[in-house]
């Protein structure tokens, strides 16, 4: 079986591989190419059909399988015809509303060739929740398409996905699941960065069916329940679902049309910040296979551990929505509307006044660390303990955030987290997991509890509540490191001013200087770094380090600096070309001032 979905894939991936060529040829004779415009990410022409080459290899692969085509027909249908959908969208350019009506009525094939899984057990309304699902994730992996090797490395992944689900339960789910994956990974040979050619409507419409129609089929075939039938496709396909949903309530709440294109996608938001364009693509493909990773191990973990993991990773994708939309890719005007309104969105509460919701996070996080204590303590025999989570998670969750509150947990601010927060957020998690246990003896005499969950929920919140605010900062100087936009320039002074001029000028892009480095006399601390950045020499090596390390600038940053150094430091500058600047640190007197004045 596994042999077999291997093979299916090779053939899948080398048919792609070989037909890919022609189908840039025949765009670029056909004018099949898409053109630069100010909403899209290239900016020259780019050959369109790669989805042929790509639905090509899918049939090949297939073919040469048997393809199993009476048990999966309906999946068959709905994926054939998203992509003659997609075609003539790519070669004669359909209106949205068409293209819409279109991926309705070939959804409908789905239930009406009874394909779906019957999650709720009333015929209709599966009906619609299927069609609804096809054409949703379809359009969420049609969006995505959005940058170089995105789409087609996602929708990998989420075949592999696809693939372990239906390794051992489905023969012709599983070859489905193999020509897809085998067919994305070749056209990846063509599509990754710099793509040469892109998949199109025709492409992203076939792999989203496909993925759609898969994760049905997969709910019905593997005779999953209730939460993981819903867990395991959301899980699979969760970046093109977090993608479309943020876009959407990005451009909504910014006073603009869902349907709008523009370049502020979670990928475009990355790049923004500071990450180069494989970068986000690569980011965005290890949070796809922590869900496709979920998905596969839902069943060994069983429901309640689905129920608990795959909150905490939506957790994650909500914290890095938050911090995504704090990046500015529309104009001021869009969003200065936003904090004028009589009625303030969701979107700035949260950015501007997030108390409610760091209040609504530790709550969830004390229930993730507090029933996961329990799974870590018992395993397999959790479900013993169903009784005792139920009635004890109120008290520990309200004693947990009155212990948060009392010893100042919600009084910092996420990007300026330092040492003193972590000591504040000790105190807060010690108080309150000692409340949790102080509450149950007096309620319930401790009586079926084990004081190891207690100590494990300890060791968890010290882990999570720290790190979910760390989060915000890490990913900034993640993306600070990366980002290179201003002139370089090295730091003459490794020491406490050194320091906060660096700080500065991370965090202030308007001075149009990016650090790269050190200079310093005090040779015990050169090699080392400081603040991420090496300390390279002293005055003597200035003029070999502005050389090799290409330095435009050079801010000068201690005020202990003797003036035949700074005399030097000149000569060197202006030998070299390089910009010669000053820090200066003032403190004004205000009332001094005006009586001058």
């Amino acid at each position: 079986m596994i042999e077999q979905s291997i093979i299916t894939a090779a053939i899948a991936g080398a048919s792609v591989v070989v037909m890919t060529p022609a189908a840039k040829r025949v765009a670029v004779l056909t004018s099949t190419v898409a053109q630069p415009k100010q909403d899209r990410w290239h900016t020259r022409p780019i050959p369109l059909l790669g989805g042929v080459a790509i639905a090509a290899g899918v049939a090949v692969a297939l073919a040469a399988n048997g393809g199993h085509p009476r048990l999966i027909l309906p999946a068959y249908i709905v994926i054939g015809g998203m992509f003659l959908l997609g075609l003539v969208d790519d070669v004669v350019k359909l209106k949205p509303v068409s293209k819409l009506v279109g991926q309705i009525v070939v959804a409908c094939a789905f239930p009406l060739l009874g394909g779906g899984p019957g999650w709720t057990g009333v015929g209709i309304l599966n009906g619609v929740l299927e069609i609804a699902w096809i054409v949703t994730i379809t359009n969420a992996v049609n969006l995505l398409d959005n940058m170089d090797g995105l789409c087609a490395g996602i929708a990998a992944i989420a075949g592999v996905g696809c693939w372990l689900e239906f390794a051992g339960a489905s023969p012709a789910l599983a070859s489905l699941s193999a020509a897809l994956v085998g067919a994305t990974v070749g056209f990846l040979f063509f599509n990754f960065r710099p793509a040469s050619i892109f998949m199109g409507d025709a492409g992203s419409l076939l792999l989203g069916s496909g993925l759609a129609v898969l994760a049905l089929s997969g709910s019905r075939h593997l005779g999953t329940g209730l939460i993981s039938a819903l867990a395991v496709p959301v899980c699979l396909l969760l970046i093109p679902l977090f993608d479309t949903a943020f876009v959407t309530l990005s451009r909504v709440l910014s006073t603009r049309s869902a349907s709008q294109g523009g370049r502020d996608h979670t990928s475009h938001r990355l790049v923004a910040m500071g990450f180069s364009e494989t970068q986000a693509v690569l980011f965005l493909w290890a949070l796809a296979a922590a869900g496709g990773g979920v998905a596969v191990v839902s069943h060994s973990i069983g429901a309640f551990g689905t129920a608990l993991i795959a909150p905490l990773l939506i957790v994650a994708l909500v914290l890095l929505g938050i911090w995504l939309a704090r990046v500015s890719v529309y104009d001021g005007d869009d969003f200065s509307l936003l904090i004028n309104r009589a009625y303030t969105p969701l979107l700035v509460d949260v950015t501007y006044r997030r108390r409610l919701f760091e209040i609504l996070l530790d709550a969830v996080l004390v229930t993730f660390a507090y029933c996961a204590a329990y799974v870590i303590r018992f395993d397999r025999d959790t479900p013993l303990y169903y009784s005792l989570i139920q009635q004890s998670l109120p008290i520990v969750i309200g004693c947990q955030l009155l212990a948060f509150l009392s010893m100042g947990v919600y009084r910092g601010t996420w990007r300026y987290i330092g040492l003193g927060d972590m000591t504040t957020f000790a105190k807060g998690i010690v108080l309150g997991v000692l409340g949790s246990v102080m509450a149950l003896v007096y309620l319930y005499r401790f009586t079926g509890y084990s004081r190891g969950v207690f100590v494990i929920d300890l060791m968890l919140l010290g882990l999570l509540l720290p790190g979910s605010r760390l989060s915000f900062r890490i990913l900034g100087d993640a993306a600070g490191r990366r980002r290179r936009t201003g002139v370089s320039t090295l730091i003459y002074g490794a020491g406490d001013a050194g320091a906060v001029l660096v700080a500065e000028l991370r965090n202030n892009s308007q001075h149009g200087l990016t650090p790269i480095g050190f200079v310093d006399d005090d040779r015990s601390k050169r090699g080392k770094r400081v603040l991420r950045l090496p300390v390279f020499g002293g005055l003597e090596d200035l003029g070999a380090i502005i050389g090799k390390e290409g330095a435009e600038a050079i801010v000068v940053s201690t005020t202990r600096l003797a003036s035949e150094r700074l005399l030097a430091i000149e000569a060197i500058c202006h030998a070299s070309g390089t910009r010669l600047l000053r820090l200066r640190f003032d403190i004004e007197d205000v009332e001094a001032a005006r009586r001058v004045e």
